[in-house]
């Protein structure tokens, strides 16, 4: 059985939100692992997330996104600069919270698409990334790059361009990062890119085609797990769903209508559905 996580920011309204007490609402609802958004790593209480993650037995996974000021793909020295250190906060507070893997958007910046330059914004990318993976290495951690739809993302939108990607960089700490949500946008079928991806594969995200918990859309779960078993994954399964329209957490992620009408009670489904349909590779 493959350990099932779901994202803390599924209960955040904002990014800068109190992790501790829903590592708890993790637990309740029947998760393995709590997956710990980095977006501000300098400004956590590492010591204390890590404290309350071994009073409830729990494993951690990290995620993170790079934006404008951080965009490790940017022509500005500055800015890649800016990003390389934000990544390696990032790594460390991985490493603090025995998490094994980073993963997100963690190559360029989310939701930015820039009118040229985007071969040079590719090869710069792949500079930034080298450095990365070996402070990734440093921390006993795996970089994953989330494979994004072209709503979110221009480099990588599918399992074929993130391989020849990584084989570019040639890190073996790097990953790929996939997420069904994504998936169902741009892949001809998500159950051959699963199986594509293979051993490439260092993080999974689970979410419907609609962003609602797991087994509350069409994303094919039956075809997802045989496809999990002969791409021999032995990672986090993680629920990633974003189904709470309020504050910057809901608009960040242009949600706009209440997608669940229990927070708490939708993961709980979301960890049944799991454990039972998905988890057991």
């Amino acid at each position: 059985m493959l350990p099932i996580g779901i994202h803390l920011s599924y209960w955040q309204v904002s990014w800068s939100d109190d992790l501790e007490p829903l590592i708890l609402k993790a637990k309740q609802a029947g998760f393995d692992v709590a997956e710990f958004p980095l977006m501000n790593p300098l400004e956590l209480d590492y010591e204390r997330l890590r404290n309350a993650l071994t009073a409830e037995g729990m494993l951690a996974s990290c995620g993170t996104g790079l934006g404008p000021a951080t965009d490790i793909s940017s022509p500005d020295p500055e800015i890649r600069q800016a990003g390389l250190d934000h990544l390696q906060a990032c790594f460390a507070g991985a490493e603090k919270l025995g998490s094994p893997v980073l993963g997100g958007v963690t190559y360029a910046g989310w939701g930015l698409f820039p009118d040229q330059d985007l071969p040079q914004r590719r090869d710069l990318c792949m500079q930034s990334l080298r450095l990365a993976g070996k402070m990734a290495a440093d921390h006993g951690v795996t970089l994953c790059l989330e494979v994004l739809n072209r709503f979110e993302g221009y480099l990588i939108n599918t399992v074929e361009q993130g391989i020849q990607f990584l084989d570019e960089v040639d890190s073996p700490n790097i990953k790929l990062h996939l997420d069904t949500f994504h998936m169902n946008i741009e892949e001809d079928n998500i159950s051959d890119a699963i199986i594509q991806a293979g051993n490439y594969l260092g993080h999974f995200h689970c979410a419907e085609n609609n962003r609602k918990i797991p087994g509350e859309g069409h994303i094919p779960w039956v075809e997802v797990h045989k496809a999990l078993q002969l791409a021999r994954y032995q990672g986090y399964l993680v629920t990633e769903t974003f189904v709470n329209p309020a504050g910057e957490v809901g608009r960040g992620l242009t949600i706009w209508r209440s997608l669940a009408d229990d927070l708490d009670q939708a993961a709980y489904r979301a960890a049944e559905f799991l454990k039972h349909e998905v988890a057991n590779v």
